[in-house]
């Protein structure tokens, strides 16, 4: 079972967590409770849980600064569950930054965790599956390695998987640094053992990792330096810059793809009853987040798309049928004739009868 460490403020709320989530089905056990994130930071450190389920809104220090502060240390590999409530997109925003990939509402309904949680702990499962796997493929790479580099390497992978530059730069020179008087053998294990990771990420996520070897090969010869070390150095860096390049562009390209398939949704329901957190829900995603990233793609609000439709579709209702309008307004999606006349005339300007008889 992979552990967990829960962190919130609100006594109620982490009491919810423990008796409304049935972790032990799903794979998981509470292996500790903080009431802060100075708490959560000594604790993560001390447990090292395979899961940090934080709140964001906390006093002495919020989930976000805990996020920040485990960064490159341990408790980095740990996955991070964002408890987030609506209009706390900022904060949200600020957590997918740090790499955060899962959020719940608060409060917790059952199956919003369940569903999150199952996703985390797939991630988990492919994550134990690629390193035993890297660790028998690359036995000659590896094994030989100081332990200061084997240290370094999960830490950079994680920093390449959550396209962190700046942490996965700082990384590569604490080891150089750390490393500093062993023989340079150890620089050309690490390259080789790095590869083969990376290469495992990028495929996961749908990427070519031949791409990135040709990519890398190339810019690597560019900025050659004559010193065997700074040359090793340059490759690891230009490797791991090219990395996070492709995660970027790999993970982009998904949430585009997702959110084309959430406008298809919408154009083929527009006319039920839809909420955004019904439509999160179906493709797994944040409300918050949804709403965020659709407005930005499409220019236009998840809503305000549905609403569009349904007035477009009452527009050529109008003008080809003599239906009444109270039966048209329903046929598009709206319960109450009130909601339909309002959305109506927002967006063309006067009433449904008027509209029908200036057309004529």
């Amino acid at each position: 079972m992979y552990s967990v460490l829960l962190v919130d403020d609100e006594p109620l709320a982490i009491e919810g967590l423990r008796m409304f989530v049935d972790w032990e089905r799903l794979g998981f056990r509470v292996c500790g409770v903080c009431e802060n994130g100075v708490e959560a930071v000594s604790a993560a450190r001390r447990l090292l849980p395979d899961v940090i389920v934080t709140d964001i809104r906390m006093p002495e220090m919020d989930g976000l600064e805990l996020i920040g502060r485990l960064h490159g240390g341990p408790g980095a590999s740990s996955e991070f569950i964002v408890l987030s409530a609506y209009g706390e997109f900022s904060f949200a925003k600020r957590a997918m930054q740090l790499g955060v990939r899962h959020y719940m509402m608060k409060p917790v309904v059952e199956e919003e965790a369940a569903k999150v949680l199952t996703q985390v702990r797939g991630r988990l499962d492919t994550r134990k599956a690629i390193m035993l796997e890297s660790d028998t493929e690359s036995d000659e790479e590896g094994a030989n390695l100081p332990t200061h580099a084997a240290h370094r390497m999960k830490e950079l992978v994680q920093a390449i998987e959550d396209a962190d530059s700046g942490r996965a730069a700082d990384i590569i020179d604490d080891l150089f640094r750390e490393l500093a008087g062993c023989p340079s053998e150890w620089a050309e294990l690490f390259a080789g053992s790095m590869a083969v990771q990376c290469s495992k990420l990028i495929r996961g996520m749908g990427g070519d990792p031949a791409l990135l070897h040709r990519v890398c090969l190339n810019s690597a010869q560019e900025k050659a330096e004559p010193s065997e070390l700074p040359l090793a150095r340059t490759l690891i860096r230009t490797y791991a810059e090219q990395a996070i390049r492709s995660v970027r562009s790999l993970r982009g390209s998904h949430v585009g793809g997702t959110m084309a398939e959430v406008d298809q949704f919408v154009r083929d329901h527009y006319r039920s009853p839809l909420s955004i957190r019904d439509v999160a829900a179906r493709f797994y995603l944040n409300p918050v987040y949804l709403g965020k990233a659709y407005q930005d793609k499409f220019g236009s609000g998840l809503l305000d798309r549905m609403h569009d439709l349904r007035i477009a579709e009452a527009c050529e209702k109008l003008l080809g049928t003599t239906e009444a309008i109270g039966v048209i307004a329903e046929q598009v999606g709206y319960a109450y004739y009130g909601h339909f006349l309002q959305h109506f005339e927002r967006r063309t300007g006067c009433k449904p009868a008027d509209f029908r008889a200036s057309e004529r």
